[in-house]
């Protein structure tokens, strides 16, 4: 008996172990989307079980550690944030873990099966509204999933981490009957159905919804830099150092300039950088505006070029994108929104009238707040470009993670990404062109991009489908509740 007892204790523990490597590989540089939707299985089905407070913890530190490989060494932080950072990550799935437990053996097993996907997907949109985005969300590593990701243009991420989550929590649920599918046909056909239903308009969406008419020839500009020229900003931008790097910073834009010429030869109407590529301060930033626009004007382009501009002795500085029309004229000044550094963006998305559709810029960060990219659908924009500086550790999730932001709501997006993965990808989430900085020699990406965005039900109505998440587990609550009054 005793040695019963001990075997299914080791096979618990080896397949909790099991599940929290493969959580591991639902973050940003390692993605594997058929990971979560096993993974968590195991989680749920022992955590329903569990009533030792050390139970609690061995789980929790399960959790912690692939939650904390994903995020270290994404950024430069200190292991303290990294581990705080952490922390908030794990928030989503704990609580959903624990809802999940309370309402076990007190309802219905279909009704058990939806508590989880709905306080994940209710928390992951509370932490996608705080500093941290939506680049933590499990829904991002189902990127190359294409039928399944047609639905965030209804529901947003939440429709994708609520079905992946639900499947979990079917399983477990079933495995618990021993798979009696005679007990549970109710919960079985349920799954199946809306599943099958899902994936298969969604799949009929996207290979029937391929953009038609014109496209527009994009061309985005990235070039190593030898220099962190944010670490000027770290040292209180003091005049000695701009001056010390001035000539290799001339030397830099000359380049950026250069290639942007080269692009030119392709053919392409509109060009911008990646995030901070052109630097700018005070004694060259006028001769930097006039030459952008003397650029724009002899090639007949819209032309973008991302930059850093620098205030002497301050820790302030602008991470901002210009935009010159083919006249010459600055149309606008867009400045990072969400910014580790300090910004004083308006918190507007600015857009162009082009002949090519409207086309509005954000750069990098900014685009994990689906909340904020919202406001630039009630322009109808079409394209939306994107320049970022990533690293290694986060990408291609964090790419990923923007380029949602088109099937949310219906236009094409352009990444050009320093350090990172470089991707253009139409409102299906098709990927048009895929550039990666660490094998590519010339990081220069041009892509032919669908002039023409469309309205989406996400676009129009937000986070719909989590607020009805929300309503389902007030109702539900008060339902168990009032049953266990009247016993």
């Amino acid at each position: 008996m005793n040695f019963i007892k001990n075997h299914k204790t080791i096979t618990k523990y080896l397949l909790l172990l099991m599940a929290s490597f493969l959580l591991a590989f639902t973050g940003l540089k390692f993605s594997v989307f058929l990971v979560p939707w096993i993974g968590m299985i195991f989680f749920i089905y022992y955590f329903r079980e569990q009533n030792k407070w050390y139970e609690y913890l061995i789980l929790v530190i399960l959790l912690f550690l692939p939650k904390f490989f994903i995020v270290h060494g994404g950024w430069s932080m200190l292991i303290e944030t990294e581990i705080i950072a952490t922390i908030c990550t794990m928030i989503p799935i704990l609580l959903a873990l624990l809802l999940d437990k309370y309402f076990y053996k007190k309802t219905s097993s279909l009704l058990l099966t939806l508590v989880f996907p709905a306080t994940y997907v209710i928390f992951d949109l509370l932490l996608g509204l705080a500093p941290f985005g939506t680049f933590s969300s499990i829904a991002i590593s189902q990127f190359d999933f294409k039928p399944l990701i047609q639905i965030a243009s209804i529901t947003g991420l939440a429709g994708i981490s609520f079905l992946v989550f639900w499947f979990s929590s079917t399983v477990a649920t079933l495995w618990k009957s021993k798979f009696n599918f005679v007990k549970e046909k109710q919960l079985a056909v349920t799954f199946v159905v809306i599943s099958m239903v899902v994936l298969l308009v969604g799949g009929i969406y996207f290979t029937t919804s391929i953009p038609t008419g014109k496209t527009v020839k994009i061309a985005g500009i990235t070039i190593e830099h030898s220099t962190d020229y944010s670490n000027i900003i770290d040292l209180n931008t003091p005049r000695e150092e701009i001056n010390k790097y001035s000539g290799e910073i001339n030397n830099l834009n000359n380049i950026l300039f250069e290639k942007s010429k080269k692009a030119v030869d392709f053919g392409v109407q509109i060009i911008f950088w990646s995030e901070i590529q052109g630097i700018i301060y005070p004694e060259n930033e006028i001769a930097f505006i006039k030459r952008s626009s003397d650029f724009a004007k002899e090639n007949k382009v819209y032309f973008a070029p991302a930059v850093l501009s620098y205030h002497y002795d301050s820790t302030y500085a602008e991470n901002k994108m210009l935009m010159f029309n083919p006249d010459g004229k600055l149309e606008y000044e867009y400045e990072k929104t969400i910014s580790w550094y300090s910004s004083k963006s308006d918190g507007f998305i600015h857009t162009i009238n082009t002949p090519y559709g409207k086309i509005g810029t954000i750069i990098c960060f900014d685009a994990d707040f689906p909340r904020f990219i919202r406001t630039v659908r009630k322009e109808n924009i079409d394209i939306l470009l994107v320049p970022k500086f990533d690293t290694r550790m986060i990408s291609p999730g964090h790419t990923y993670s923007g380029s949602f932001r088109g099937v949310e709501n219906g236009f094409s997006v352009v990444s050009q990404v320093n350090e990172g993965i470089s991707i253009a990808s139409d409102y299906r989430g098709n990927v048009l062109s895929y550039q990666d900085f660490f094998t590519t020699e010339n990081n220069t990406m041009v892509v032919d991009v669908p002039i023409n965005g469309r309205k989406t039900i996400y676009s129009m109505f937000g986070d719909w489908f989590v607020y009805l998440c929300a309503l389902f587990l007030v109702i539900l609550t008060v339902t168990v509740l009032r049953n266990k009054k009247s016993r």
